[in-house]
């Protein structure tokens, strides 16, 4: 323990180390491990080892390595609970934390990096039902395969599906591509080095969207397979210029059960969505999820 958790206690920003005393410990019923305890020796408040940790109130905290590692391998939530022998409800809270500390963690990330090459491209799915489309705007390091940043954004339904999508058992018309695409820009904006180049396809609206977020921004438009170029030297045939992002998207649609083009485990909700594209970055981005 770094400092006693009363913050109107002497040892708040304790600095010595004979601050407390240890006076014992308790066994958790679910894995009986002894978890030690102690005690502030100015205002007498009584702690445990786990007491500043982010799970410090979870009952089950064991699970949430087992949960998160599911969760990105094509797991759905309710397989999970039966894999984990637990409550629906209880990989529901372990879910939302897991999904809490992958964005907290992505913004440490953010600040310890600068980069000058990215990936950028659009994932299509749908919520629960498919005239109700979603795009998924990605950004991702070329470099290392980083995911830098992400979006879901509402978008009207495309050819025999659009009639449908408006229709008013839907009512799904809204297209707030534009504006997420450009929020998603924005929050990684601060780990571009100012000679930053982005790749994409072919899509007419990314140099407005990008220009008006990043306008020294240099961006390079190829086809999403061959690039319309010659292949550098080297490179095998069927060379994809745009391979970092197609090969993130292509292991998405694997790993996450949601994202899977035929499933019965569609995503409900957008934030259900946006919260399972957390586990995966993280994954993705080797971060340590406890």
């Amino acid at each position: 323990m770094p400092f006693c958790q009363n913050p109107d206690c002497l040892n708040n920003n304790a600095i010595d180390s004979d601050w407390f005393v240890k006076i014992g410990y308790y066994v958790p019923k679910r894995t009986g491990v002894k978890v030690p305890r102690f005690k502030c020796n100015e205002c007498g408040k009584t702690f445990s080892s786990r007491t500043d940790k982010p799970n410090a109130h979870q009952k089950m905290p064991e699970i949430n390595k087992q949960l998160f590692g599911l969760l990105v391998s094509g797991v759905s939530l309710r397989r999970a609970a039966e894999l984990l022998d637990v409550q629906y409800k209880t990989v529901l809270l372990h879910f939302n934390y897991l999904a809490k500390v992958a964005e907290q963690q992505h913004e440490k990330f953010l600040r310890s990096i600068k980069t000058e090459f990215v990936q950028i491209d659009e994932l299509e799915t749908f919520i629960h039902a498919r005239p109700c489309c979603v795009s998924v705007p990605m950004a991702v390091r070329v470099k290392t395969g980083e995911i830098l940043g992400f979006a879901v954004a509402e978008m009207p339904a495309k050819g025999k599906l659009a009639a449908i999508g408006a229709s008013p058992k839907y009512n799904w018309t809204k297209d707030r591509r534009a504006y997420e695409f450009q929020e998603m820009l924005k929050s990684f904006a601060g780990s571009l080095k100012p000679s930053i180049t982005f790749r994409s396809d072919l899509n007419t609206s990314y140099a407005g969207w990008i220009a008006a977020v990043v306008p020294h921004a240099k961006l390079e438009q190829v086809k999403a397979k061959g690039g319309g170029k010659k292949a550098p030297p080297g490179a095998p045939k069927g060379f994809d210029e745009l391979f970092a992002i197609n090969n993130t998207f292509a292991r998405m649609r694997h790993d996450i059960n949601r994202l899977a083009r035929k499933t019965w485990s569609t995503t409900k909700t957008i934030a259900g969505l946006k919260k399972h594209l957390w586990l995966y970055v993280a994954w993705n981005n080797k971060y340590k999820l406890k």
